[in-house]
């Protein structure tokens, strides 16, 4: 694998979709990737960015609908449901060491599917409170077995 920085003049503004895999940058150059005014599709795989924590800034991921986050090794995730007003669609796999995940993910009034593979107990958790408070408006599916597609 070859380590990759993420700058401004790396990735187009018109980029409508996006895969990262695995070159352990730091949760902070999100913030980057997060001001690209097109991207509406982002999966994140096999620790492309590390570190224990992720916190979202306001005016990021204005336009995104869907949002991966596949064997990371985050285990907190800071954001406000303003920080993802157009998602759609959130997978959660493989995220064994996830703890804290916002709650107001679960408010952001586009989400209608949550979906977690094989991830930690409070991932899992975190899903089913979605799903018991939002079972008219978001469907939830959680698998306990490794699932890739």
């Amino acid at each position: 694998m070859v380590p990759f920085d993420i700058h401004r003049k790396s990735l187009p503004p018109s980029l409508k979709k996006l895969t990262l895999v695995g070159s352990h940058v730091k949760w902070g150059k999100m913030s980057i990737i997060g001001r690209l005014p097109n991207l509406e599709v982002l999966k994140i795989k096999d620790n492309f960015f590390s570190g224990p924590i992720w916190e979202t800034r306001e005016k990021g991921f204005r336009s995104l609908k869907f949002l991966k986050l596949s064997h990371v090794d985050l285990q907190q995730w800071i954001s406000c449901s303003s920080h993802f007003p157009r998602l759609e669609h959130l997978v959660l796999n493989g995220c064994l060491d996830l703890e804290e995940i916002p709650t107001e993910i679960g408010e952001i009034g586009t989400l209608h599917t949550v979906e977690v593979y094989r991830s930690s107990i409070s991932t899992v958790e975190w899903a089913k409170e979605i799903q018991e408070i939002l079972c008219e408006v978001v469907k939830v599916l959680i698998y306990q077995h490794f699932q890739e597609f």
